[in-house]
């Protein structure tokens, strides 16, 4: 295996992994929303909390990238 498989290979695994640590934050926020908020109000909060949440990331990859 080459230098350039084996960093493809890893970057394909960082990135899974990556994915699946979204995926269980992302659902264990929404389970949060809904019992803090109930129902009907969970909707809009999400997406205020959501929208929220990225814009810190971006600022974070924005400041970690110079």
């Amino acid at each position: 295996m080459t230098s350039t498989t084996a960093r493809q290979g890893d970057q394909a695994m960082l990135d899974a992994l990556l994915g699946m640590f979204f995926e269980m934050v992302l659902s264990a926020v929404g389970t949060f929303i809904v019992k803090l908020f109930g129902v009907e109000n969970a909707a809009e909060i999400a997406t205020v909390i959501i929208g929220l949440g990225f814009i810190v990331l971006g600022f974070a990859v924005a400041l970690w990238g110079h």
